[in-house]
């Protein structure tokens, strides 16, 4: 399961993952099997990326971006893939989200950072991000009175 779910995030067709399953599993699968795989897939992704945030403390925030080739409606694109990792009161980490954006800008950050503040994000007290997103942290209405950035 988790070779198909990796086959799906890195945009294997289907039909392609079918035909693997087949000879990895050394039994046939239907596309409408695979399919259900990879509604199932969404639906679990979709639930993580819109859970509340608010009923864990977070006050270390770490933001970051890289760029990743993506298709998307038939076209492979470069987009950036903005990540935000808290870590809680009791020192752990947390993938918070992982959403891509056209561009790393002030613009996709500040959508980023208000998408974590309607999920429940609050009392951030110290951010570790690079300049980029200095300008969108505070346009996003502030979490906290002391925000920093690690400047490169």
């Amino acid at each position: 399961m988790s070779t198909l779910a990796e086959m799906y995030v890195q945009g294997v067709s289907t039909r392609k993952v079918t035909k693997l399953a087949e000879s990895l599993c050394g039994r046939a699968f239907s596309y409408g099997t695979i399919s259900k795989l990879v509604t199932t897939l969404d639906d679990d992704l979709q639930a993580f990326a819109t859970r509340a945030l608010d009923d864990t403390r977070f006050p270390y925030l770490i933001l970051d971006a890289r760029y990743e080739k993506v298709q998307e409606q038939g076209a492979v694109r470069t987009q950036a893939v903005q990540i935000a990792i808290g870590i809680d009161t009791a020192w752990k980490r947390r993938l918070l989200v992982v959403e891509l954006a056209a561009r790393e800008i002030a613009t996709s950050w500040t959508t980023f950072l208000t998408g974590l503040k309607a999920r429940g994000l609050q009392r951030v007290e110290y951010v570790v991000s690079d300049s980029s997103v200095v300008s969108a942290f505070q346009a996003a209405a502030p979490f906290s009175q002391r925000v920093r950035s690690a400047q490169p």
